[in-house]
């Protein structure tokens, strides 16, 4: 029987609002790195648009399948099993690199009955396309027990298709985010080295300060993002060394007051370096302010108590700290409980 004209048009808006919630979709992905929250996002749509009853996301971890995104009234259930990378429709997804449609998962010898049995869900029907990033199947997006009754239809195929493209959008995304913040982190690692090889009696210490430094910043709960640009600046707050000259910086001996004042400098030299670079902003307050002192007296601003950034304060501690425990040419080292 032909579709009437108000259930065409029905149709027809509805189609219009998927595509128009896809798009939206595509706005989420484009302005944020955090996966999971793109993937939670994706599978909520999935759901909505191919009216099932609950929708999935396993992705491939060591050889097995892993549900990382899971939506439904059994979510909590279904995210502790999982699956073998070959076990069950999931699996046959990813060994074929198909989408496939089961409108009666009893007729059909591919079934895992894992995932039912741990949640004391019901499968009925199962729709499952494969997630394929770089031209290799690394997942499975899945939708269950259609709403309506009725069996998954090629255009919930082509719905659940899509949003698997924009999973793997998104974790192309994260990967090349990782590698070039790793790639960043080991760069300035680079640069923190170098500049502590003037220096033989501070090899090292950029790499203590970071770890003293998270360490409080982990007592303190500061944020994800805090807390690497907080790492940024303990491993580069020394960075103006470089303006120091050598024989000052390898000193033996005690100081004069002329060559101290040379050694004040590092602060500002260190953050004039930094400033031209965008994404290092945050970090710039930690690098010039990380010689102030609470009573008012150290420098190069000469700023007291809550006047000093908050990452500036705790490099300072951790800077301090450090300094007590470690040999120098004219002391021994203190112990952990004197410092």
């Amino acid at each position: 029987m032909p579709r009437s004209p108000v259930s065409s048009r029905h149709a027809y808006k509805q189609k219009i609002a998927d595509l128009t919630t896809l798009l939206h979709s595509v706005e989420l992905i484009n302005s944020t790195i955090d996966f999971h929250a793109v993937l939670n996002h994706l599978m909520e749509l999935a759901r909505k648009i191919t009216g099932a009853a609950a929708s999935s996301a396993l992705l491939l971890s060591n050889d097995k399948l892993i549900f990382a995104s899971v939506t439904g009234t059994k979510r909590s259930s279904v995210k502790k099993v999982y699956l073998e990378k070959n076990e069950g429709i999931a699996g046959w997804v990813v060994s074929h690199g198909k989408p496939v449609m089961v409108s009666d998962v009893r007729k059909d010898t591919r079934f895992s009955t894992k995932v039912d049995t741990n949640s004391h869900f019901k499968t009925r029907s199962i729709l499952a396309v494969p997630l394929i990033v770089d031209k290799k199947v690394t997942g499975v997006i899945e939708v269950v027990n259609k709403r309506s009754g009725r069996p998954f239809t090629d255009n919930d195929c082509a719905m659940l298709s899509t949003l698997a493209t924009y999973a793997a959008a998104s974790i192309h995304k994260t990967y090349l985010y990782a590698d070039l913040e790793n790639l960043f982190l080991s760069t300035i690692t680079a640069l923190a080295n170098a500049i502590e090889a003037k220096d033989p009696c501070t090899r090292g210490h950029s790499e203590r300060i970071r770890n003293l430094s998270l360490l409080i910043a982990d007592e303190l709960n500061m944020s994800k993002h805090q807390k690497k640009n907080l790492e940024i600046a303990a491993l580069l707050h020394d960075i103006g060394k470089i303006g120091v000259p050598e024989h000052i910086l390898g000193k033996q001996s005690e100081l004069t007051d002329k060559e101290y004042e040379e050694i004040k400098k590092h602060p500002e030299i260190g953050a004039r370096m930094l400033s031209s670079i965008v994404q290092l902003t945050e970090v710039l307050p930690g690098v010039r302010c990380h010689q102030e002192r609470f009573d008012g007296k150290g420098y190069p601003l000469g700023l007291k108590g809550k006047e000093i950034p908050l990452f500036a304060r705790i490099i300072s501690v951790a800077d301090t700290f450090d300094a007590m425990t470690s040999d120098r040419p004219y002391r021994k080292a203190l112990s952990y409980g004197e410092a």
